[in-house]
């Protein structure tokens, strides 16, 4: 299935030593850039976890924040020491300097280094508990956010399939006009010609051949085919849906590169020019649009 590089999880497990909470998006990137956010104690993780990460996304910016609460009891404790140095040296400036004010509780409670808040060391079973959690909840969490990247993959698949119908409807009207070209162009030339030549004879043989010389020059056949099999396999690209992105895009430059050419070979002609240069504008607008929807693609 067609996957959009946009999406949103979030996946959570509790159990009696701590609540693991985990939240991952993915946003546009040429390549696969993952960055996790870690507490200190599942730092080992980074790299298994980007390689989890590698085996289930393949292009886009990831953010993953994995936040843990413990839920053991915790103790404040004070450091004596670093009390009685404070306070010392508060009744020295006092004495010395004849500094004056009370000691206020509050503000020593904010020295650092005279609170403590001391936990209990988790023991290696929970340790492994732990690590088996988080990454049972990250992979929940992309199992929610593949949903949404699915779910989104979809919508920019219909939208991209209407657009190359449309593209293809503007191709076969080009290849209907195109025909016509080697007429038109004759009787162009057949009318400057007389006018040149203030009414005097021109070889049909002549004109012939120098409308076939120009029409030659003006020749769209190889672009309308080149048009016609790109979109051919734009719409397989839409029914493969795996990591289509980048095939998307080279196409995509080559289809526009091709209705350019129509322009430029189109100038000069009369008659049906008008209906193929619009046909060829067109063609150029659908795939803009569908490039700004091929950069979401992974």
């Amino acid at each position: 299935m067609l996957k959009s590089m946009t999406g949103f999880g979030r996946a959570r497990h509790a159990c009696e030593e701590f609540i693991c909470t985990i939240e991952i998006k993915s946003v546009n990137h040429r390549f696969l850039d993952a960055h996790l956010r870690l507490p200190a104690e599942l730092s080992a993780l980074e790299i298994p976890l980007k390689r989890l990460l590698q085996t289930r996304i393949k292009r886009g910016r990831l953010d993953l924040m994995v936040n843990v609460e413990r839920t053991q009891s915790a103790e404040l404790t004070f450091n004596p020491l670093i009390l009685k140095s404070y306070i010392k040296a508060l009744e020295e400036l006092r004495t010395s300097f004849g500094v004056s004010g009370e000691i206020d509780l509050i503000q020593l409670l904010r020295v650092p280094g005279v609170l403590n808040l001391e936990t209990i060391s988790p023991t290696q079973s929970v340790s492994a508990k732990l690590e088996a959690s988080v990454v049972a909840a990250i992979r929940q969490a992309v199992e929610e956010l593949d949903r949404m990247r699915d779910e989104e993959g979809l919508a920019i698949k219909n939208d991209i399939c209407k657009r190359l119908e449309s593209i293809l409807a503007m191709v076969t009207t080009i290849r209907a006009q195109a025909q016509g070209s080697l007429i038109a162009y004759q009787e162009r030339l057949r009318t400057r010609l007389n006018e040149l030549l203030r009414g005097s004879s021109v070889e049909p043989a002549r004109l012939v051949q120098e409308a076939a010389f120009y029409v030659e020059r003006s020749d769209i056949a190889e672009e309308i085919t080149r048009l016609e099999s790109h979109v051919e396999q734009c719409q397989s690209l839409m029914d493969q849906g795996q990591e289509v992105g980048k095939t998307l895009d080279f196409l995509l430059q080559e289809m526009n590169r091709e209705a350019n050419t129509v322009l430029s070979k189109t100038t000069g002609l009369t008659g049906n020019a008008l209906e193929i240069v619009n046909a060829a504008i067109g063609i150029k607008t659908e795939v803009e649009k569908i490039r700004e929807q091929a950069q979401n693609i992974e």
